[in-house]
């Protein structure tokens, strides 16, 4: 069905409801937080008004706040420019600000403007929460003069902003942004129309230095001759940037990727409670994806579909997938995840070459095609995790607990079973460890998922498959890696969870691990423990600042010589395949029994063979064959 929607389109990828979810508590994030969005053309537009902060916030603009529910001079939006002190080079300045830049707005050489709440709060300082120039929370309004839009039937409001998110409004609830956008038809007398922006990042993260806002607000303010809007902040902490503001009339054909009704505008889905950044060739997962869709421009988009390609690393599409085809979408609707998705049409596994893949979506009309940045993961050998590559905070012994803080992950391991492995060889756990860490040791545990007793209980120990613990080296430091070697520790299941654990020695040190905000993990996929509740969470409420902690996992089915690292296959064998790689077949160089197997555990021939037999080959699909001739197994690659 298609939707009307009204509101404001945030373009990113994520979203999830959490089970058992703890309150995150102010931090400063070390990681390079990146959000994926819409990637747009440069089409003709009509300008009505615009303003780049040039010579400061103009005169004219009505300027008003509070600060704790009363009226401050000091709860205002501040210029930032060339000749101000601070100047255009400083972002906010309040203590748990930390190292934040300023917005990296079309124009921000000419200056900017700020509502600083962090800063207007604790001046900077720290323990002085409350005792800055005006106290949080803040309410605090900037409108432009009216205008006479009886011209323009369609308007769009659009700016760039870069705004960390606490709390908003309604009890100072962390569920809310505290960023508006507030519509009057009467020259401000009345404001009864707002738009909630900034809604899709959670508690204690921000949004790109340069993202773009966009509002449709030709229902609220087209046609109208008494036209007014205001940027409202309703809340505490942590800063808004606001730079190069625009009222225009949209573009004829345009549609933008939007969240909708909780869905987030992309979601790629792997057939299983993990989203997996890292995938090994033999548990490569059928990938869908779905979408949410608005027709943002002034004309109805005709046969509309979403489209999927997956790019090998050397950027060749390998993969297509298409969702049914949607007659016509009218200005002001959407069509969602129900109806823009490629379920039917997964794309399944892919011929073997190790290295980083891409998912490219788009949306397609006969008008126009809107793309969604492209989304990389890592396809190797026997490595999987649930991160994809992002590093965008850290999180550990300094949030969770200085001794025991802990993280879990689950790892579906079920696409590969055949009768030849009915295990999986665990080889090691690799764990991104961020720059803050300074020592301490941890302890890797990997359990079956029966396990699992609950968010209170934990992980029964009689469920341990694996376990290993060692202190962090100062080449760990250097490396920002920590590596566990299991040698070829086999594990009877075929889905477990791995648990890390992290001891700072009564605080001694700090542990951190890396946490990747790509894609928002959901349910069970990661659960943190906190030490000091002495339980276990989900994750943070409205956040995620514990998302996809870098914790991989190299694994790999019980072939001899399936995998490339810790063989069980001889240092050397007494037979070789020719030709290897072949496109017809390989001659058998022993008499025998010989059998091979598929990258994916299916047995596609098991014969009696003479010395020098030929097996054809030429009708195989192309990729990895495992060849096992009197015991001992080779790789062979069909090409």
């Amino acid at each position: 069905m298609k939707h009307r929607l009204l509101f404001v389109l945030s373009l990113f990828v994520g979203f999830a409801s959490f089970g058992q979810i703890a309150r995150d508590s102010d931090q400063i994030q070390d990681g390079d937080v990146r959000y994926h969005g819409q990637n747009r053309t440069s089409a003709t537009e009509t300008v009505i008004m615009s303003e780049d902060f040039a010579n400061g916030i103009p005169s004219t603009w009505i300027h008003q706040g509070t600060a704790n529910g009363t009226a401050d001079p000091d709860a205002r939006f501040e210029y930032r420019g060339i000749a101000t002190t601070p100047s255009n080079a400083t972002g906010s300045r309040g203590f748990y600000a930390g190292a934040a830049l300023p917005i990296a707005s079309p124009t921000t050489s000419n200056g900017f403007i700020i509502l600083d709440s962090d800063y207007l709060d604790n001046s900077g300082l720290t323990g002085n929460n409350g005792n800055g120039p005006a106290a949080a929370p803040h309410l605090v309004t900037l409108a432009p003069p009216m205008m006479d839009l009886t011209q323009y039937s369609n308007i769009v409001v659009s700016f760039t902003n870069y705004y960390r998110r606490r709390q908003g409004t309604q009890n100072l609830s962390t569920a809310v942004s505290a960023t508006y956008l507030d519509f009057s038809t009467d020259g401000g007398q009345t404001w009864p129309h707002s738009v909630e922006l900034n809604t899709h990042i959670g508690n204690n993260q921000s949004t790109a230095a340069d993202f773009l806002v966009e509002v449709n607000a030709s229902s609220f303010i087209g046609g109208q001759d008494s036209a007014m809007f205001r940027l409202r902040f309703d809340g505490r902490y942590y800063y808004w940037q606001v730079d190069d503001i625009e009222v225009k009339v949209p573009e004829y054909n345009r549609m933008k990727f939007t969240s909708f009704n909780g869905a987030p505008p992309v979601d790629v889905l792997y057939n299983s409670t993990s989203r997996y950044g890292h995938m090994s060739q033999f548990e490569q997962r059928p990938i869908t994806v779905d979408a949410n869709v608005y027709n943002f421009g002034v004309n109805p988009q005709t046969n509309v579909y979403l489209a999927l390609d997956v790019l090998d690393p050397n950027g060749t599409v390998v993969a297509t997938a298409y969702s049914d085809t949607t007659a016509s979408l009218a200005p002001g609707d959407t069509l969602d995840f129900t109806q823009l998705n490629t379920y039917n049409r997964a794309v399944g596994a892919l011929t073997f070459v190790p290295g980083t893949y891409s998912f490219a979506v788009r949306v397609v009309s006969d008008s126009t095609i809107e793309a969604f940045d492209t989304l990389s993961y890592q396809l190797s050998e026997q490595r999987m995790a649930l991160d994809f590559g992002g590093f965008d905070n850290s999180l550990g012994t300094n949030a969770l607990g200085l001794d025991g803080a802990g993280m879990a992950v689950y790892m579906d391991l079920g696409m590969f079973n055949p009768a030849t492995a009915t295990a999986q060889r665990l080889f090691g756990v690799e764990l991104g460890l961020s720059s803050l860490t300074t020592g301490g040791t941890i302890e890797v545990s990997v359990y079956d998922t029966a396990a699992w007793q609950g968010y209170t209980a934990g992980f029964d120990q009689t469920g341990l498959l694996a376990y290993a613990t060692d202190s962090i080296t100062a080449a760990d430091i250097s490396s920002q890696t920590k590596y566990f070697d299991f040698g070829q520790q086999l594990l009877q299941s075929g889905a477990v969870y791995v648990a890390v654990n992290m001891y700072s020695n009564n605080g001694q040190y700090e542990v951190r691990l890396k946490n990747d905000q790509t894609i928002r993990q959901t349910g069970l996929s990661k659960m943190m423990y906190n030490a000091n509740d002495a339980r276990w969470f989900s994750g943070y409420s409205n956040s995620m600042t514990f998302n996809a902690p870098w914790i991989r996992v190299d694994v790999c089915p019980n072939i001899p010589g399936a995998c490339g690292l810790g063989t069980s296959e001889p240092v050397e064998t007494l037979w070789t395949l020719s030709p290897n790689p072949g496109a017809q077949g390989f001659n058998v160089p022993e008499f025998g029994e010989v059998s091979v197997v598929d990258a994916f555990g299916r047995v596609v021939l098991c014969a009696r063979a003479e010395r020098g037999s030929w097996v054809d080959a030429s009708k195989w699909s192309p990729g990895l064959y495992f060849v096992t001739l009197n015991g001992v197994t080779l790789r062979w690659i069909k090409l």
